[in-house]
């Protein structure tokens, strides 16, 4: 299944996450004194050691917006939320008795954070740009049949073959908890529905959500 821009919808009100579906949020990172009061001493911390300004703001931005989206799903302040990590890494909420679920994926100037209730979910999104040594990179990364397929490409192919790939193995990858920590295979690749995305022109990003039947819901944060 491919998500096309045409796809995404502004709220009029929060809308509240039913059983069954999967919320999908698109976001400019631009911090707001709103999102910036939600920020915890630690996430400040965090984001004081950021040597450039561009990347202090859009670090504030992101836990801003994770903070105010995520507590309109728990009923929580969004500055009293607290987060943990699972086993690898994957951040969770802490202290909380609830089914909630999330993952987010911030590139450049956009984010991109996927919520649902009792499965997991992964979300990887990537500004694409057209300087990097994708053969290389593949062949770094890629299991060997498809960094050799990713080479026969024709060379104006390989850009969107080399983000199509990774980002669908990164997606599912972040929903199983792991990210790169055991390599780019997937281990249980049936385990997941993957969704293909393109939230804004120049990105590509993917979404992993374990198991079906669920409807997705794919949101804009207000401007």
């Amino acid at each position: 299944m491919i998500v096309a821009l045409e796809n995404w919808q502004s709220p009029r009100a929060p809308a509240p996450l039913r059983a069954g579906e999967v919320h999908l949020w698109r976001a400019p990172l631009t911090p707001t004194p709103e999102l910036s009061a939600t920020l915890s001493p630690e996430e400040w911390l965090r984001a004081s050691r950021f040597h450039f300004e561009r990347d202090r703001e859009r670090f504030i931005a992101t836990r801003g917006l994770l903070r105010t989206i995520l507590a309109g799903y728990t009923g929580t302040a969004a500055a009293e939320l607290n987060f943990t990590t699972g086993a690898h890494g994957k951040p969770e909420l802490d202290g909380l008795a609830n089914s909630l679920r999330f993952n987010l994926s911030h590139s450049d100037d956009l984010m991109l954070l996927a919520a649902t209730h009792f499965r997991e979910v992964g979300v990887d999104l990537e500004f694409m740009r057209a300087n990097l040594p994708f053969e290389t990179l593949a062949d770094h990364y890629f299991d060997p049949e498809e960094a050799w397929d990713l080479r026969l490409l024709p060379a104006a192919q390989r850009a969107w073959k080399f983000y199509d790939t990774w980002t669908c193995t990164e997606a599912r990858l972040k929903a199983g908890g792991t990210g790169l920590a055991h390599g780019f295979q997937v281990v249980e690749p049936d385990r997941w529905s993957l969704l293909k995305l393109t939230p804004a022109a120049g990105y590509t990003a993917a979404l992993a959500v374990e198991g079906g039947d669920f409807q997705l819901e794919c949101w804009s944060w207000p401007k």
